[in-house]
């Protein structure tokens, strides 16, 4: 493998590991967004 392969595979991982985390984050903190609640009730 080429050095300059080597380089360009390290400095995707610096972009795709944060980005993927961020992606992965996001979703987690939305998913109450879409799951359904029971209606309140008022008496």
């Amino acid at each position: 493998m080429k050095a300059s392969t080597l380089k360009l595979i390290i400095a995707w991982m610096l972009v795709i590991l944060p980005l993927g985390w961020g992606v992965y984050k996001s979703a987690v903190k939305s998913k109450p967004l879409f799951q359904s609640t029971p209606a309140v009730s008022k008496p």
